[in-house]
């Protein structure tokens, strides 16, 4: 590649774009793309129907054997197969990068601004965009609300009470991984808004680098000779899009946390499953001549004209105090979170929102055992840590963004290096965090050594450097739901290597401790039909496990 072609396609993807608003402290670097784009190529992935008929002749019998392994996974143990060549997962041209740090789950962001993309619960994808998770803005002047507007170019047919079509010619999203910035140009308002996404992927830090957090800083630029108030919504249904957001038992409830002369509010999602329950948490740092309000629960369907209404009256929430009942079978409820603040004329103004869930212990498809993250170690494992760690975020993100700078500016800066290369290297590093990555805590009986003794030449069954720094695991891909494949790992590690080399040490650990482990269990290989064990003693394993199953499984 070229830094030409690298410019062509950056003025391809930013062809219909007719602002000429660059944002507030969007970097030149990156991956950009105008909202109104739309891709020609429509990519579809790579199914059984596409196999040809001579090589289905060809390995009739591996066909046979695989369609008889999946009808027993899918109808017989109702459990997702871990490569499905059946029902492969849509190729969807949405997304950007995720939000969140490493191995406490991840929720991507569409490069629209759409939440798209869920994995809370530990290497498992749920690809279910939320409609109603949204940022609106609300422009006041002289006490009266003059425009109002959700921030996305949709038209749902869901929730017409809401000022849904931003037109996405005068917008632009802009992604350096771990962090990105959409500059809204809001039209005949004379406005700019710009919403910057920071994540705690932070090299050489395994702390905060562990937190379940995102924070969003909304930048707003008003270039009239008057002042306005300006208020933005966040919105945010109690689940991820999955079957259980309607299972009942869900609830919402308010909270003020101050701490070291600092103070966030915002509102809990207690999403209250049996397996493996989280919370979410929509939360704003409490400033100077800002106000936070909320409304704790609202229903995501129908119109929802009531809290639209609400929010184009004075700018504000109203909610009534306390908790919000638990739902009912069916039932789904949603949050709302809103600051607003004045912007003085030809001024800047700042709007700090973040975003948690806490989800500490964690349980693979087998259930055999609980597992606690990593962050746990630092936040606690009870499953009330949202306030603390929205409150952390908030009060840290300008320090991560110091850190981040600093570790990506030599790269950046150097003019040898093509414009696409440097987009390339950050962006790409998604993996780490959205990889279906699981960081935990090594508990107290676990044993990594395989069962070779330290003083038979083997590992200590809890070396020191698993017990400071955890264990670590990602998956081959989110459609080869592998855990910690060796081979990819080899190509994949130099990330780790060079950015968190104790997590690449760990997976080492688990790695050999699993070369001395055998099991004997007789096990089909779909490809020649044969039988031979699960693990072979002294062999390396190609995995550790499939996360619908159980993690530290070795196979051959």
């Amino acid at each position: 590649m070229t830094s030409d072609w690298g410019e062509q396609s950056t003025a391809d993807l930013m062809s219909r774009c007719v602002s000429k608003e660059v944002g507030h402290g969007v970097p030149r670097e990156g991956w950009r793309i105008c909202l109104a784009h739309e891709f020609k190529e429509k990519r579809r992935p790579f199914q059984a129907r596409d196999v040809s008929l001579s090589y289905v002749m060809e390995h009739i019998g591996l066909g046979i054997r695989y369609l008889k392994w999946w009808y027993k996974k899918t109808q017989v143990e109702k459990k997702a197969p871990f490569i499905d060549m059946f029902q492969a997962l849509p190729l969807q041209q949405i997304y950007g990068a995720p939000l969140g740090g490493i191995g406490g789950g991840t929720i991507t962001r569409g490069w629209r601004g759409e939440f798209c993309r869920w994995q809370l619960n530990p290497g498992m994808y749920n690809y279910k965009t939320v409609i109603a998770n949204q940022f609106t803005v609300c422009l006041r002047r002289g006490g009266q609300t003059v425009y109002q507007q959700v921030l996305s170019v949709e038209r749902p047919p869901t929730l017409q009470g809401w000022n849904w079509g931003y037109c996405g010619e005068y917008a632009f999203y802009h992604a350096l991984y771990p962090r990105a910035w959409t500059v809204y140009q809001l039209p005949g308002q004379n406005v700019t808004l710009t919403c910057r996404q920071i994540s705690p992927v932070i090299p050489h830090d395994y702390k905060d680098s562990s937190l379940p957090v995102a924070v969003f800083v909304w930048d707003v630029e008003n270039k009239n000779d008057y002042a306005l108030d300006v208020s933005i919504m966040f919105t945010m249904v109690n689940g991820s899009g999955h079957t259980d957001d309607k299972s009942g038992g869900h609830w919402n409830e308010p909270f003020h946390l101050e701490k070291d002369g600092e103070a966030v509010s915002g509102v809990l999602l207690h999403h209250c499953t049996t397996v493996n329950p989280y919370t979410l948490c929509i939360a704003a740092r409490e400033q100077p001549n800002r106000e936070v309000s909320h409304q704790t629960a609202f229903s995501p369907k129908g119109t929802c004209s009531g809290l639209w209404s609400d929010l184009i009256a004075d700018g504000r929430l109203d909610s009534p105090t306390g908790s919000s009942p638990p739902t009912q079978k069916g039932e789904k409820v949603a949050a709302a979170l809103a600051v607003g603040c004045s912007v003085p004329a030809h001024g800047l103004n700042s709007l700090e929102f973040c975003l948690a869930w806490d989800m500490p212990t964690i349980t693979f498809g087998s259930r055999e055992r609980e597992h606690v993250r990593r962050y746990a170690r630092y936040f606690g494992a009870k499953g009330d840590a949202s306030p603390s760690l929205s409150h952390y975020a908030l009060t840290h993100y300008k320090q991560w963004e110091k850190t981040i700078e600093e570790w990506q500016k030599p790269i950046l800066q150097d003019s040898s290096l093509p414009s696409w290369y440097k987009s390339a290297l950050f962006n790409e590093l998604y993996f780490v965090a959205d990889g279906g990555t699981v960081w935990t805590e090594l508990s107290e009986d676990a044993d990594v050594s395989g069962g070779v003794r330290s003083e038979d030449g083997g590992l200590p069954a809890q070396p020191a450097l698993v017990k400071e720094y955890g264990r670590f695991a990602y998956l081959e891909g989110q459609e080869y739901r592998m855990y910690n494949t060796y081979d990819v790992h080899f190509y994949a590690s130099f990330a780790l290597v060079m950015l968190w080399p104790k997590l690449a040490l760990s997976v080492q650990y688990d790695i050999a401790g699993s070369v001395v482990q055998q099991d004997p269990t007789e096990r089909l290989h779909l490809m020649n039909g044969r039988y031979s064990s699960v693990k072979t003693k002294n062999v390396v394993p190609h995995d550790i496990g499939d996360p619908g199953r159980r993690k530290t499984t070795p196979s051959r």
